[in-house]
């Protein structure tokens, strides 16, 4: 267990979109590129078929299929394949968890479910322990994104109950709006868990309490690579540029639609189709995409 004890990521992570073929499938042919283009992007690794991957829009056999794809797609380019396993039942859950352990992935991640909701924390630990034991042999992170799922319980109460039940626990995955409690999560237990951010918005303010490992739009990647160096090295100006850059990006996504459909656009406009959105998301117009082609071109990210 100390191996897993010792586990650490470190440099930047994606999150990446599920590339669909026209008709709805999965298509896995087109990871190989996708990886190599996020290589190009400063990326260390991937957090796959999670929010950004329309993971809880995909089956349990897809989503097998999609892990098998990445975990294979990354081999001796990427350094971690963190695959999200939360589904809205456990059992599916502790099968895809299991899964992850067989084929290899580096670690896994998972959501609680959002229809029937945990109501305590005591529950969401019974919920994760069980999760976690499925696959005791990689690493276990809590995904915490509250205003998706819904569930506004305590990451950091979780965090100190659950340390004693889940050996391979690691930390978790922070993507919620509430900074201060960043900085507990951090905190917390004197630091044994690692947080990562799922922001890219908030990237500055991050570092600046010691959480340096970003899940993030993978074209963002070169932008927190400068960020981090420039606030490495002090110069605290050209950290607020970059910041301000990738804060541009999301509101310029935003305005011309915004989520998982603008962000599959912006990966077109930069050379990579990925395929539409799984309903019920919708894509985004002819004039939003060129709106938002026109917006990236004046901030120079195409």
């Amino acid at each position: 267990m100390s191996k897993l004890q010792d586990f650490w990521v470190e440099g930047t992570i994606a999150a990446p979109l599920s590339p669909f073929k026209k008709n709805g499938d999965l298509n896995p042919d087109i990871l190989d590129e996708y990886v190599d283009f996020l290589v190009k992007n400063k990326i260390d690794g991937v957090f796959a078929i999670g929010t950004m991957g329309e993971g809880m829009s995909l089956t349990v056999a897809e989503r097998k299929q999609a892990a098998e794809s990445w975990v294979r797609a990354c081999k001796n380019k990427l350094k971690y394949v963190i695959i999200q396993v939360g589904t809205e039942n456990l059992r599916s859950s502790k099968e895809l968890a299991q899964h992850c352990q067989q084929i290899g992935a580096t670690a896994i991640a998972c959501l609680a479910p959002s229809y029937m909701k945990p109501t305590s924390v005591d529950a969401l630990v019974d919920y994760m322990e069980q999760v976690a034991a499925a696959a005791p042999d990689i690493p276990f992170y809590l995904y915490d994104i509250n205003f998706m799922t819904g569930i506004y319980l305590d990451s950091v109460e979780f965090l100190e109950k659950a340390g004693s039940r889940i050996p391979n626990l690691r930390g978790l995955k922070y993507s919620c709006k509430e900074l201060p409690k960043l900085l507990d999560c951090k905190n917390c237990c004197g630091g044994k868990y690692q947080v990562m951010l799922g922001s890219d918005e908030q990237l500055l303010t991050a570092l600046s309490i010691g959480v340096d490992v970003p899940v993030l739009n993978g074209f963002v990647g070169p932008t927190f690579d400068k960020l981090r160096t420039a606030f490495r090295k002090g110069d605290l100006d050209e950290a607020q540029r970059q910041q301000k850059i990738a804060r541009e990006i999301v509101l310029i996504t935003a305005k011309h639609g915004g989520g998982i459909p603008a962000i599959k656009s912006i990966m077109e406009l930069l050379g990579l189709d990925l395929g539409p959105v799984r309903l019920p998301l919708l894509p985004i117009t002819a004039q939003q995409k060129e709106g938002l082609k026109r917006d990236l071109q004046k901030l120079g990210l195409l």
